[in-house]
């Protein structure tokens, strides 16, 4: 991570970034089935792997060019891509747990709540020291803009986990 230098269009962080989104779709594909039951009698079968692939990966671009526009609008642009690319490189960290959750889910236990349990455990704390460490080394920019860190955190960070939890939960 530290040796590109914040270069988000490097075709390795765009291969793992993939990578991850793939796993990504897969974890919460295996993890509906452990606690939602069998998916064979549902009609939503065949479909619903490409209904989350695709969703994740709109999600996720949407998310990462609004947050690219606000450094734009905001004359921020190489701190807001460093941001991004170093959250985007912590995610895909925990897309290597979700890659051994995978494996562990489809061949060896399946369908164990066990295992999502502790693996959602594992990205929450990588993604948390992620953002721990993100915040602690932005700490002069974000008080400076602390407004402006406070916006970005409501209508980006926070938004669009709340109107997906609305959603699913309708």
């Amino acid at each position: 991570m530290y040796n590109k230098k914040e270069k988000l269009m490097n075709w390795f962080h765009i291969f793992f970034t993939v990578f991850q989104v793939i796993n990504f779709s897969l974890f919460l594909y295996l993890s509906w089935k452990a606690f939602f039951g069998s998916l064979e009698d549902s009609d939503l079968n065949p479909y619903l792997y490409p209904i989350i692939l695709g969703s994740l990966l709109i999600f996720l671009i949407v998310k990462v060019f609004l947050q690219l526009g606000n450094g734009f609008i905001f004359n921020s642009n190489k701190t807001i891509s460093e941001l991004v690319f170093k959250k985007l490189s912590y995610l895909n960290h925990s897309g290597l747990i979700m890659f051994l959750a995978n494996i562990i889910l489809s061949y060896v236990f399946k369908d164990s709540k066990t295992v999502v349990y502790v693996t959602f455990f594992f990205i929450l704390l990588i993604n948390g020291i992620g953002w721990v460490t993100l915040l602690r080394n932005h700490q002069k920019f974000i008080a400076n803009n602390f407004f402006y860190f406070i916006l970005y955190l409501c209508a980006l960070e926070i938004a669009p986990w709340i109107i997906i939890g609305s959603y699913l939960k309708d």
